[in-house]
């Protein structure tokens, strides 16, 4: 009859330096302090922790622009923001985003992902579907 042994708990994700699951990790007041701070000034929060691998030079700080710093600020302290932006300026969105369309005729709210969104329109654009509906 075997023992029941403890399993030994993983102490990282995959290798990397993010904490597994279930993982309790006793904080320093320093520690409850740092969290504070970067809970309270995001920008200080990314420029302090957030990091880019470019090509060029490997592991860089993120260098955020003045647009960058102002969208952010806008962002922690308003509820709702709607921000009419360029493509590539900086900013992302999950492929899981939930959004919600409106057929114009209709007034149908249709709940995609942004995946399932881009893939729609490429879909419209491939077979030239009236883009006026949506």
């Amino acid at each position: 009859m075997a023992a029941n042994l403890p399993v030994p708990q993983k102490k990282t994700y995959l290798g990397t330096n993010l904490k597994a699951a279930g993982v309790t990790i006793n904080y320093e007041p320093w520690m409850i302090d740092e969290i504070t701070k970067c809970m309270d000034d995001p920008i200080y929060f990314v420029k302090t922790y957030v990091k880019i691998i470019t090509l060029d030079y490997g592991l860089q700080p993120f260098l955020l622009y003045p647009f960058q710093e102002d969208l952010i600020k806008l962002f922690h302290e308003n509820r709702f923001v709607c921000a009419k932006t360029g493509r590539q300026n900086g900013k992302c969105c999950s492929e899981n985003t939930i959004v919600k369309i409106r057929n114009k005729t209709s007034g149908e709210i249709v709940e995609l992902t942004m995946g399932e969104l881009y893939a729609w329109q490429k879909f419209r654009q491939s077979v030239k579907i009236n883009a006026s509906t949506f």
